[in-house]
C-alpha cells in the first residue's frame, strides 16, 4: 500500500513561542493501470458538462473560469460510480490508504465525509500554492494522478516542504493545512488528477453548497 512517507517537521523549538509541527505526507500506488485509464477517459468526457455548473472559485489555485477546478464544490466525482464502477474501486483504495495513514500517524479514526473533484491542466498551466483547510476543523486531503506526468506537486508548511513526482496511480494523503502547488505543465496531452478533502462529521463545520458524501 503506502510506499513512501515524507516528513514535514520543524526543527527543535528553542523557545516557548517557536513553531513546532510534525506532519506526515504519504504516497500509495493504486496498481490498476487499466482502471485508471478508464477513469481518466470518463472524467475527460464529463468536462464540458461540469463547466456548465456555477462558477465557485479557484480555491487559490490561480486557475480560470474555463477550468473545471473552479466548479469543485458543486459535484462529487463518486456520484458517477453507478455509471463507472471503477470509481467505487478507487474509493475503496482511498479508504484503505486512509486507514493505513492513521495507523502510521497514531491518530484515531472518525466518522468522515468526503468531497471530491477532478482537475485538468493543459500545456502552460500550473496550480499555485494553496491550502484546502486552515479552520478549526481542518483534517486530511489527498490527490491521485491518472497518468505519469513530468510535473511534481510541492507540499509545504512554513517554508519547509517536499516535492513528490506525479506518477500514475500515485495517491498522496496530507494534512489539509499544508500548502501545495504544481510545476508548469508542458506536455500536449491533458494532465488529469482527482483531489478530495475528508471532513470530520461531528465537528459540523459543513458548507451546504459542497457536495459531501459519506466516507467512513
Amino acid at each position: 500500500m503506502i510506499d513512501q512517507i515524507f516528513k514535514i517537521k520543524s526543527t527543535q523549538p528553542m523557545t516557548p513561542y517557536a513553531p513546532s509541527y510534525d506532519y506526515n505526507v504519504t504516497r500509495a500506488i493504486w496498481n490498476e493501470p487499466q482502471k485508471i485509464d478508464v477513469i481518466k477517459k470518463f472524467l475527460l468526457s464529463k468536462e464540458k458538462d461540469i463547466l456548465k455548473l456555477n462558477f465557485n472559485d479557484d480555491g487559490g489555485t490561480g486557475l480560470q473560469f474555463n477550468d473545471i477546478t473552479t466548479r469543485h464544490s458543486y459535484y462529487n466525482v463518486f456520484d458517477y460510480s453507478k455509471e463507472l464502477p471503477e470509481l467505487s474501486d478507487l474509493l475503496n483504495f482511498i479508504k484503505e490508504s486512509y486507514n493505513e495513514y492513521i495507523k502510521i500517524d497514531s491518530t484515531q479514526s472518525y466518522g468522515l465525509k468526503i468531497n471530491c473533484w477532478f482537475n485538468v491542466l493543459r500545456r502552460g498551466q500550473k496550480m499555485k500554492s494553496h491550502a484546502h483547510g486552515t479552520r478549526f476543523s481542518a483534517y486530511l486531503s489527498g490527490n491521485i494522478h491518472l497518468d505519469n506526468y513530468h510535473t511534481k506537486t510541492n507540499y509545504s508548511y512554513m517554508n519547509n516542504g517536499v516535492s513528490i513526482d506525479n506518477v500514475k496511480g500515485g495517491l498522496v494523503l496530507f494534512p489539509s493545512v499544508l500548502t501545495h502547488g504544481t510545476d508548469e505543465y508542458r506536455d500536449e496531452e491533458p494532465r488529469v488528477s482527482i483531489a478530495f478533502d475528508l471532513h470530520v462529521s461531528f465537528l459540523n463545520d459543513i458548507d451546504k453548497k459542497i457536495q459531501y458524501r459519506d466516507f467512513i
